[in-house]
């Protein structure tokens, strides 16, 4: 009998291959390019914030608590282990596996809702080869977990196994997994909105409708709220962080135009100076000679809420120009090439080259800490600088895919709701209403930055493939209603 369930197991596991070879093949070929990244940039690479990442890991390892008052800090308590054992390169290791299981949830979501395995295969492709996603594995960054976060919360929301339909738990971990994603980045919290509409359209009656959406945002507040009560314990306030304000004033610094606005003396010095066209949003954010950082804020207020009133003072100013820029970055993030963003952020931090671009102040403050500055192995990197520089999926495409998946849900909800398959049209309303609500937060508040176009690589191909199966099932049911055939 041992050697009878053995010989099914096999017999599956090979049945199971040959259905999904063509996936399993991309998946093989996808490892092996990430080792080639793990090969050419060693231990990992490293951005000014990924310091910051590293130090209050350290903190935390050492018993200091109190959490960083720029950066969400959920990911900082995330690589503690690898800080205890005092190897980098495991971080960005696990992150190319996190970004491999990224691409089966893609799969396996998409096998789930009856497409074709060959469809779904290449539906993973952006995940599994895209070189923004490669290179963001190897920072010591968030994106990769927190997109992974996005993606199994969606997943697990529209995952429903036989007999399980009513059942309460898949979406009290989606709001657990969506509540992580929180504390790894706080622009996530508009990715309640979709799971919560999902919810809304798909239970009944209304006390299951109740029982789903209590367990959805409770679970959800569960780690939002001991984030905030954390932060409140170590700085004195609710919030995410405490430079809100700075963010806001480098989104405005590109169009701020203080002629005829009624400004209080002391934030008179915050107004830009140069032509507009001139203006790097970047050097207003950061740069020491920044207006935000040389000004004096009045006795008794912080900097960050004079510079919060200063932004929220342009934008009811110049409502017409703020909406334009935050349309831009919008529409830049499906441009053809990868450029530099409307507010000319720097880019050469996310392309592979053949070398490390140079950062003393980072290597520095991770010697401090006891790691060795980034290396380059030439001949890997420069095989990688070539794969990044013509192989990726241009912005188009997934405007496309965007397109698609709105098709399939107008078409959906335009034939009687008999004739459609309920649960892909709820799926791809879940996923394509995520893969939009996803990229607001970043134009709203922040300056362009292709770190923040990260999830179009996994929820615009589910979304377009679900919308496209939507599109196919009410072609289908056309064609048989017209010849007389069944109506579904």
């Amino acid at each position: 009998m041992v050697g009878l369930g053995r010989g099914t197991d096999r017999l599956t596991l090979i049945q199971a291959a040959r259905r999904h070879w063509l996936f399993v093949a991309l998946l093989a070929a996808a490892a092996v390019l990430r080792a080639v990244v793990l090969v050419a940039y060693h231990p990992a690479l490293i951005f000014p914030d990924s310091v910051r990442y590293l130090q209050y890991a350290h903190a935390f390892a050492d018993g200091r608590w109190s959490v960083d008052a720029l950066r969400q800090s959920g990911y900082s308590v995330l690589i503690i282990p690898v800080v205890l054992l005092h190897d980098m390169w495991i971080i960005p290791l696990v992150q190319h596996l996190v970004g491999l299981a990224t691409a089966v949830l893609v799969y396996a979501v998409l096998v789930h809702f009856g497409i074709r395995a060959w469809i779904a295969a290449l539906a993973a492709i952006p995940v599994l080869f895209d070189p923004l996603q490669l290179i963001l594995e190897q920072y010591v960054l968030t994106d990769t977990w927190t997109v992974f976060f996005l993606v199994a919360a969606l997943v697990i929301l529209v995952w429903r196994p036989a007999g399980q339909s009513r059942s309460w738990r898949p979406a009290a971990w989606c709001g657990l997994l969506l509540g992580l994603a929180v504390t790894f980045r706080d622009e996530e919290l508009i990715m309640i909105v979709p799971a919560a509409i999902y919810v809304a359209v798909t239970v009944r009656p209304a006390r299951q409708l109740a029982k789903r959406l209590a367990a959805l945002i409770g679970c959800f507040l569960i780690p939002v709220a001991g984030y905030l009560g954390w932060f409140d314990a170590s700085h004195g306030e609710l919030g995410f962080t405490t430079f809100s304000g700075a963010f806001l004033y480098g989104r405005v610094a590109d169009f701020a135009d203080c002629q005829g606005l009624n400004l209080p003396s002391y934030e008179k010095p915050l107004c830009p100076t140069q032509p507009p066209g001139l203006r790097s949003a970047d050097f207003y954010t950061w740069a020491p000679q920044s207006p935000q950082w040389r000004f004096r804020p009045p006795a008794g207020t912080s900097r960050d809420a004079v510079v919060r009133d200063f932004s929220l003072r342009v934008l009811r100013h110049q409502p017409l120009a703020y909406l334009e820029a935050v349309g831009q970055d919008l529409a830049y993030g499906f441009s053809p090439v990868r450029g530099a963003g409307p507010e000319h952020y720097p880019r050469p931090y996310l392309q592979f080259h053949a070398y490390i671009l140079p950062d003393p102040q980072a290597d520095a403050s991770i010697a401090a800490l006891g790691y060795k500055a980034p290396a380059v192995r030439p001949g890997p990197a420069a095989f990688l600088a070539d794969y990044g520089r013509w192989f990726y999926v241009p912005g188009p495409v997934f405007a496309a895919g965007l397109i698609v998946a709105l098709a399939g849900l107008a078409a959906a909800g335009a034939r009687r709701r008999r004739t459609t398959p309920a649960a892909t049209r709820d799926a791809c309303l879940l996923f394509t209403v995520g893969a939009v609500l996803v990229l607001i937060p970043p134009a709203v508040f922040a300056t362009f930055d292709w770190r923040y176009q990260l999830p179009q690589l996994s929820l615009i191909p589910v979304a377009a493939v679900l919308g496209a199966a939507l599109l196919a099932n009410q072609g289908l049911t056309a064609v048989r209603t017209s010849t007389g055939g069944p109506a579904a």
